[in-house]
């Protein structure tokens, strides 16, 4: 199956470079608005609107704002999954400055090269755990699109690198690192194909910005 990760659209909170992973989280602003709204042409145009069958979501509001389109113009409901949502900030959640930023970004990189037993402070998680809620929500979506079909998923851009470098990275000649340290841009699109039995590998990322060679 084809597995189309995607990014939500901008919010304030992206703006002003926060921490921003509680709930409800900030809505899109304009410019994510109009990023949404895109999002069904550039799947079309890419050849991917009428081949997805499935579409989940992150409860967290500016993902479900940026699959509203998509469920809209392929009439398909997005099933919402707790699983899809950010890495949590723990103590550090809204803040913006720079020492905490760094925790975050260096906790969550390490993760993604495989030292997943740090934690951030303060949150009930660490990257094993993160990773496990996430991909457990992968293996449902697996058994619910055909093996021929397509899934979309919208979530956020720190966990979509974490499970895209332990899942998906190696098996396409991809550096963990790498993707570690390359986010995707608000709304962009990343195409994993696979299964949770043969495995996952990634086949684009970040809309283009790397793309697997043919064979």
């Amino acid at each position: 199956m084809n597995l189309l990760l995607v990014r939500h659209g901008r919010t304030i909170g992206n703006v002003m470079n926060a921490l921003d992973t509680g709930f409800p989280g900030n809505p899109l602003d304009d410019v994510g608005v109009a990023q949404a709204a895109d999002l069904p042409g550039r799947l079309e145009a890419a050849g991917w609107l009428g081949k997805i069958t499935t579409l989940w979501v992150s409860p967290i509001l500016r993902a479900r704002q940026t699959v509203a389109p998509v469920e809209e113009a392929t009439g398909l409901e997005a099933q919402v999954r707790s699983g899809l949502r950010e890495v949590l900030a723990g103590d550090l959640e809204m803040r913006t400055d720079v020492r905490s930023m760094r925790c975050y970004k260096d906790t969550t990189r390490s993760w993604m090269v495989g030292r997943t037993a740090a934690r951030v402070p303060g949150s009930p998680e660490d990257g094993a755990d993160t990773f496990a809620r996430f991909d457990t929500v992968i293996t449902e979506v697996a058994a619910q699109t055909p093996p021929a079909a397509t899934a979309l998923l919208v979530a956020h851009g720190t966990v979509l690198r974490l499970w895209t470098a332990l899942a998906a990275s190696q098996a396409a000649g991809v550096d963990p690192a790498w993707v570690a340290h390359t986010p995707m841009d608000n709304t962009a699109m990343s195409v994993v194909e696979g299964s949770p039995h043969q495995g996952w590998r990634l086949m684009s990322w970040n809309d283009g910005q790397w793309r697997a060679k043919e064979a």
